[in-house]
């Protein structure tokens, strides 16, 4: 397919970032990104989540008119003080319209790194509701030897700002170093069925896929479901998850993904790529192209200076709104943007 026959992405907001770091927050004054979403459009749920929320009572008011309302979880870093080390990721809280412009941002994180699994970050979080419970599956770094780890780990709520750990995922595959964990947004034959992308050992740096009965209980892996397609403009290229897996009908799921590469000069670019899944069919992969969007603002192309992390797009989450399809993305490893697909694409896409 040529690119000419991708979805195209909508750049909202001007291209300008729709969060960004406050510089009189320590905890989030140097960069914002890789958010993880989640939207809710049931009237009775959003009146029992948004009392609960750390707003004062003129902000309730304002997002109580919404029909529907964006939660967005995104990982912030700031810079080292004597009290804290912000350089160590948390996870921010800010509360949008479903065309994901801006209403609230809490002043606090609402997950920190603070048990020993994750005691050098909690990172890229990813959203899936399940039986009425919102699960985060994010990246837990944390010192290790020979060398630092990062494995999958779980947490849960009701409300986004409460959250519960349960601690690593219980799987196999994540005694090594592995992260990209997330659900795809519907059970397939009764079972659970979730992403995964291996750091280590066979097939790594390419997407997996496991089955699991429950959220909290044994996962088994099914190995790998997306294989790296080398890209002759680059010396190195891999794959990962992007967003949850979305269900658009006849057992398929529409999955945006990243790809990393990495050039001769060992500079590196983060693309992200778009899927067609059929978790039943013999060859589940039904239709793949890549890339969808590559980085090409100022936003997505130059980063913070002093992390000196550059063009890279990539994404944590996604949502269906009125048939098209909205995603906040990071740009740069420093800032959240936002991007859109028209219906019309994703018809004609998914056909």
């Amino acid at each position: 397919m040529t690119q000419a026959n991708l979805p195209r992405v909508e750049r909202l907001n001007g291209g300008a970032p729709i969060v960004a770091k406050i510089g009189d927050h320590p905890w989030e004054n140097k960069v914002t990104f890789n958010p993880a979403c989640m939207l809710v459009d049931d009237r009775e749920e959003l009146q029992r989540i948004i009392p609960s929320l750390p707003f004062d009572a003129a902000v309730k008011r304002r997002l109580l008119e919404e029909p529907a309302l964006c939660f967005l979880l995104y990982r912030a870093q700031g810079k080292k003080t004597v009290e804290w080390d912000h350089t160590r990721s948390t996870m921010g809280l800010a509360v949008l319209t479903a065309e994901l412009r801006l209403l609230a941002r809490a002043a606090e994180p609402v997950l920190r790194p603070t048990e020993a699994y994750e005691n050098l970050g909690v990172e890229d979080g990813r959203l899936t509701r399940v039986d009425g419970t919102y699960y985060l599956t994010y990246t837990a770094y944390a010192t290790g030897s020979p060398h630092n780890r990062v494995r999958i780990a779980v947490a849960s709520t009701k409300n986004f700002f409460e959250w519960e750990k349960h601690g690593l995922l219980n799987a196999d595959f994540n005694r090594i170093d592995n992260k990209n964990a997330m659900l795809f947004d519907a059970p397939v034959d009764g079972g659970l069925l979730m992403l995964h992308r291996p750091m280590q050992g066979e097939n790594a740096m390419q997407i997996h896929w496991a089955e699991g009965g429950s959220v909290l209980g044994e996962w088994k892996t099914r190995g790998v479901l997306m294989r790296i397609r080398p890209n002759p403009e680059f010396t190195d290229t891999w794959v990962g998850g992007g967003s949850p897996p979305m269900r658009i009908g006849d057992g398929r799921f529409l999955m945006v993904y990243h790809i990393g590469n990495r050039r001769a000069d060992a500079t590196r670019e983060y693309d992200l790529g778009i899927a067609l899944l059929d978790p039943r069919g013999s060859d589940p992969v039904v239709k793949r192209d890549e890339p969808l969007l590559r980085p090409g603002t100022p936003a997505e192309t130059t980063g913070d200076a002093e992390l000196g992390v550059n063009d890279v797009v990539f994404i944590c989450g996604s949502y269906f709104y009125n048939g098209d399809l909205y995603f906040p993305y990071a740009g740069a490893d420093s800032v959240v943007l936002a991007g859109r697909i028209t219906r019309t694409d994703i018809e004609r896409y998914c056909v």
